[in-house]
């Protein structure tokens, strides 16, 4: 029902006597108020007047699109969309459907950005990082994962073509790490890794950089009879010829024999590590492949289930210096990645045995690193080693969860400086007893399914590629961690922003404006692991260069000519 009020005009004008005329107004919903409140930025209600203060921004709640219609332009967005998921950082709104603009890039008003497909208020930073690329730092190999034990089960899945498409062609990976599956008889079939390799060249449209290591020789080169160990310090190691001397002609043989089947099947691996793990033996909980080495040949006193005894071990230094010598007869003789450690801890001991020449990149695993209180003093005296030296680092094995992967990632690429960092696991197998979440894939026996630590490894993946160099990406606050690629030839730029605290983040990009001129082209991508967020896209950067970096979440800006 309208209300009208009668109002009286005077006029003087051409002797014209006294007009009338009425002002007709609707309750049924906000007109002036509303249109003056609509799509403020807002802590509470009483930022509004008649709207709702919904994440952060004066609008209304909906289920139908007639619910909007006194708000010029508004649409009502459902929920689980991606525009009003955005605006509530991640997390669908609690109600139906929300009232806000449908946008494509540039097309909201002023104050307003363009965010998953609908406008809203653009943040007031509170973060500033600044991107300076004319500070250079290590250049990229790659990103990548191992196949482990998975091979034959990914060759035979009924969903094999889909998974190839996301494992080496979605998640922008371009490493792949194989575990030597020769045995020593001659008769191991590599078809399946070929087959994978095959998949990978073919979606990436160039050859993956490849690592092959081993969690132990052959039964017959180790002391317990076995390639696996559980609890047996004293025989998880390399076994021992007659007159005590430890067998490194067997293992070097083996490993002659491992790349000559490899290459005559068209494998040609980039990197070899002899020994994967060498400082470590399963505990008698724990069932796996594993040959313990000193850093040099030695002894050390181990507690066994028969209590404290004296063990010989074989010296990981001359094992690497008889293998390297005789890879070097081979026509394409591998790099060398070693020692391939556990973890940070032990790595300068082994180091500090090798000669140098021997080796091309430093390798380790972070095992026993909690990924939300990384020791960075770890990692500086791991980048100390590596310029020491005079060669690249690698992280090559870990397992965390999707916010654990983005926050250990960034503080190794940018802290330790690695070149390189590699996840554990591709996949999980299907036949898998136990919860493996630190995969990036999940498999079952007819479908699968992609873990968190997937979406953390595509934000760094998807928009570098190997021969990219890290540049400064410097934030004024320790609650953002940030990283920035640069591609040759002024190619492209990808900054990585993660935020592992639980509050939300308004970030704005600090780009040289001549850098920014170079690249007028911007995609934002999010994923808000606290939230529903899946690498999903936002759309361009914002005028004003700023995000939102939710809690528990990772954003990738990735800027083009």
């Amino acid at each position: 029902m309208s209300v009208c009020v009668l109002r009286i005009t005077q006029l003087f004008t051409c002797g014209l006597g006294l007009f009338l005329f009425t002002q007709c107004s609707s309750p049924s919903g906000p007109r002036t108020g509303s249109q003056t409140h609509w799509l403020r930025s807002c802590d509470d209600a009483t930022d509004c007047g008649e709207l709702s203060c919904i994440c952060g921004a004066c609008t209304l709640a909906c289920d139908e699109t007639a619910a909007c219609d006194t708000l010029t332009g508004a649409s009502c967005l459902p929920a689980e969309g991606a525009g009003a998921t955005a605006l509530c950082s991640g997390n669908p709104p609690t109600q139906a459907g929300l009232c806000l603009p449908e946008c494509s890039d540039e097309s909201c008003a002023e104050g307003l950005s363009c965010v998953a497909g609908a406008c809203t208020p653009t943040p007031i930073s509170t973060v500033t990082v600044t991107i300076d690329p004319l500070t250079r730092h290590q250049t990229l190999v790659g990103f990548g994962a191992s196949l482990a034990y998975t091979d034959d089960e990914l060759a035979a899945h009924p969903e094999k073509e889909a998974l190839y498409d996301v494992m080496f062609g979605d998640s922008g990976l371009d490493v792949v790490r194989m575990r030597n599956r020769y045995d020593g008889s001659g008769d191991e079939d590599l078809n399946s890794t070929v087959e994978i390799l095959e998949a990978a060249t073919e979606r990436m449209g160039e050859t993956p950089t490849t690592f092959i290591t081993t969690g132990s020789p052959p039964a017959e080169l180790k002391a317990n009879g076995s390639s696996y160990c559980s609890g047996n310090p004293e025989t998880c190691t390399l076994v021992q010829l007659d007159d005590g001397s430890f067998d490194y002609a067997g293992f070097t043989a083996y490993w002659r024999a491992s790349l000559e089947a490899y290459q005559a099947v068209g494998v040609f691996p980039d990197f070899v590590s002899i020994q994967n793990n060498p400082n470590w033996v399963p505990p008698a909980s724990e069932t796996n492949e594993a040959c313990r080495f000193l850093p040099t040949e030695g002894s050390v006193t181990v507690t066994s289930e028969s209590g404290d005894v004296e063990v010989e071990y074989p010296g990981y230094a001359e094992a690497l210096a008889q293998v390297v010598n005789e890879f070097a007869t081979l026509a394409n003789p591998p790099q060398i990645a070693a020692p391939e450690t556990t973890s940070l801890e032990p790595l300068a001991s082994y180091l500090a045995e090798l000669n140098p020449s021997l080796v091309d990149a430093i390798g380790h695993h972070l095992y026993g690193t909690d990924p939300l209180a990384v020791s960075e003093a770890e990692l500086r005296a791991a980048s100390d080693l590596s310029e020491e030296y005079g060669l690249p680092i690698f992280q090559t094995e870990m397992t965390a969860d999707g916010l654990g992967t983005a926050v250990l990632m960034t503080q190794t690429l940018t802290v330790e400086g690695v070149s390189a960092y590699l996840q554990d696991n591709w996949t999980t197998s299907a036949l898998a007893l136990d919860d493996n979440s630190g995969g990036l894939i999940s498999l079952s026996s007819d479908s699968f399914e992609l873990q968190d630590p997937f979406y953390a490894m595509q934000h760094f993946g998807a928009y570098t590629n190997p021969g990219w160099v890290r540049v400064d990406a410097l934030s004024d606050s320790n609650s953002v961690l940030s990283s920035a690629w640069q591609a040759p030839e002024d190619e492209g730029l990808t900054v990585i922003l993660v935020n592992p605290s639980l509050d939300d983040v308004d970030l704005e990009l600090e780009i040289p404006s001549d850098t920014r001129d170079l690249y007028p082209n911007s995609r934002v991508v999010r994923t808000t692991f606290a939230g529903v967020e899946r690498f999903t896209e936002l759309g361009e950067l914002s005028e004003e260069h700023v995000v939102r970096v939710p809690g528990q979440a990772v954003v990738t800006v990735a800027l083009t000519p």
